[in-house]
């Protein structure tokens, strides 16, 4: 292939014609245009006739003063008019006058320099620009018959100059002159469209420019907001040592990692944040059991561990919301977790979950608050433990010093007085005793789960009136006045356990009031929707020294006992509300609780006709 082919060819620099022609057509719109004003319009005419009378001294010959001076004087009033009139206070119509004005000049001077043959004839095409320029068609009628005047001028003052080449003079000049000024009035037009469409679009430009300031300074003042928002819960963050406290994005990768967490989990924080993955702290085994309990579906062991096809971040992900599914509803989520430690150390925790929410609504993470609760739960282990073990262990000799307290008192040699004294204090504080081992008891089967009743047909009233004449000795001690409102109340539930239950709300009504008070017991039949007799109603009411509010929701609690329990020594243990509520809701029903300190508490019991599945067991 030749070298002329090979060579690469010059290309002449590319002239833009559409742009050269929208600077011409913009310089021409300046002195014709819309934003031209009054003066500037007649600036072409005004500067053109100049240059054509400084030309006179070429054809001197041909020059009729009479004529031409006058024209020369016309041609100086229009810019001088122009300039000195209140145009704007007449109509736009009356502006026609300075092109008239100006086509009178321009026919003085074609009389003056030659009449039909004068050379200066093409000075009338500028006013016909400067008419066909303004809004509406009016411009374009007047700049033509202006042109026909133009040319018939000669003739009128010279009638003998008159042939039939005048007349097709007059028509053709007439044509053009119609054409230029349709065309240049189009072309003006679209000039202003053009023109107010760019000043709408300036607007616009205007308003967008504003809009996208006014955003600029939200964002500095939303970002500003956020990083110092950010900058203060680090601070406190990071001030807080008792507790690990770690925030995540929502991928549950760390962001934050305070002292608490570098001390209860051993990891550095330069080791972890922008690195470590909020599941990679948990015990894995546990972590995809809850996963599975919480969405029937397994995770593969080993799936997150060296995948590089993404899967990892996948199944880290879904392991996540074991831990934070709770908490994208809103609030705090508590749970405890095991964590395992840079060492392999295993800690139970208490998590804390909360959802991060910006501004907008839209979440970007995770707090973890996390209290190292491993010693509390072995030591509650121990605790259950222990009261299982001591439960079982004294419950076995008390039952045998009560046997042998009744071979006692029913022995062929008859008591003293002060024997059969000593022998009832004794019974009476064993029986004590073994209702104690009783309710520790309770409660181990409760945490155990094998908590159980025995419900059967019974009548209630019949169990509120023994526990009444149970309670009426412990009563009269106390100086405490018992009322019962019995009626007759048939249900399906356990006798038995529902005797503990009234027993316990009435040996607390009992040692909460003052001497020469009131405790008032009621049975009645309640009612279901239709208001039919439906179960039982229970209510204990005394005249006490009430309860503290914030302690009303820690009554249930084990071995929780008011102040009042204890500025007073109210014997008890805490554990009769507890298995008072665990027999309440084993029937499915409810306890409930009113109490105004100082002046009493009420206690209500509300029992369904029988247990949810239950069979009677009894006539």
């Amino acid at each position: 292939m030749s070298a002329s082919v090979d060579a690469p060819t010059a290309v002449p620099p590319r002239i833009d014609r559409r742009r050269t022609s929208s600077r011409a057509l913009r310089w021409i719109s300046r002195f014709t245009g819309p934003e031209a004003g009054l003066l500037e319009r007649q600036l072409p005419f005004f500067l053109t006739f100049l240059l054509a009378v400084s030309l006179l001294w070429v054809v001197p010959d041909v020059v009729d003063a009479i004529y031409v001076l006058p024209a020369m004087a016309v041609a100086f009033l229009v810019p001088v008019l122009a300039r000195t009139m209140p145009w704007s206070r007449w109509p736009d119509w009356v502006t026609d006058v300075l092109p008239v004005l100006s086509f009178g000049a321009i026919a003085l001077l074609r009389t003056g320099t030659g009449g039909q043959g004068s050379a200066f004839a093409a000075l009338m095409y500028v006013p016909v620009l400067t008419l066909a320029a303004q809004r509406g068609r009016r411009g374009v009628v007047v700049a033509v018959v202006c042109v026909v005047l133009v040319v018939f001028t000669p003739v009128v003052l010279s009638p003998a100059t008159f042939t039939r080449l005048t007349v097709v003079r007059a028509v053709v000049v007439a044509l053009v002159a119609l054409v230029l000024a349709i065309v240049s009035h189009e072309t003006t037009e679209r000039l202003r469209v053009r023109n107010a469409a760019l000043v709408r679009m300036q607007q616009h430009q205007d308003e967008l420019l504003d809009l996208v300031r006014n955003d600029a300074e939200v964002i500095a003042r939303v970002a500003g907001a956020r990083e110092s928002a950010l900058d203060q819960m680090v601070a406190v963050i990071d001030s807080a040592t008792e507790q690990a406290i770690i925030a995540t994005d929502t991928d549950g990768l760390v962001q934050v990692f305070n002292a608490g967490a570098e001390r209860l989990l051993g990891h550095a924080q330069g080791n972890v944040v922008g690195r470590m993955r909020l599941t990679q702290f948990h015990d894995p085994v546990e972590l995809r059991e809850r996963y599975r309990a919480a969405t029937g579906y397994d995770v593969e062991v080993g799936a997150a561990d060296g995948a590089e096809d993404g899967t990892a971040d996948v199944v880290d992900g879904r392991l996540l919301e074991a831990v934070v599914a709770p908490a994208r509803t809103g609030g705090s989520h508590l749970r405890d977790w095991t964590w395992v430690r840079r060492d392999g150390a295993t800690r139970t925790v208490r998590l804390a979950v909360t959802r991060r929410v910006e501004s907008d609504g839209a979440s970007s993470g995770f707090v973890v608050v996390a209290t190292d609760v491993t010693t509390e739960r072995e030591a509650s282990a121990l605790k259950d433990q222990f009261v299982s073990l001591v439960s079982h262990e004294l419950r076995t000799p008390l039952t045998a010093v009560l046997g042998y307290l009744e071979l006692l008192q029913d022995g062929t040699e008859p008591l003293t007085g002060e024997q059969q004294e000593y022998v009832s204090i004794i019974e009476r504080n064993a029986r004590r005793q073994l209702r104690l081992v009783s309710d520790l008891l309770l409660t181990a089967q409760l945490d155990a789960g094998q908590f159980q009743i025995t419900p059967q047909p019974v009548d209630l009233a019949d169990v509120v009136r023994a526990s009444v004449t149970s309670a009426a000795y412990a009563a009269g001690n106390a100086g405490v006045r018992i009322v019962p409102h019995v009626s007759a109340t048939p249900v399906v539930a356990d006798p038995l356990r529902f005797a503990q239950v009234v027993d316990n709300l009435l040996s607390n009504a009992i040692k909460f009031t003052q001497p020469e008070g009131t405790v008032t017991v009621s049975l009645a039949p309640g009612r279901d929707a239709d208001g039919h007799e439906a179960g039982a109603v229970l209510e204990v009411s005394d005249s006490g020294v009430g309860i503290a509010p914030d302690e009303l929701g820690r009554l249930t609690e084990r071995f929780f006992r008011t102040s009042a329990a204890r500025r007073s020594a109210v014997p008890g243990v805490g554990l009769g509300l507890l298995i008072t509520k665990a027999v309440t809701e084993a029937h499915g029903g409810t306890l409930g609780v009113v109490s105004t300190l100082g002046e009493g508490t009420t206690m209500t019991v509300s029992l369904p006709a029988r247990p949810p599945a239950a069979e009677p067991t009894g006539d």
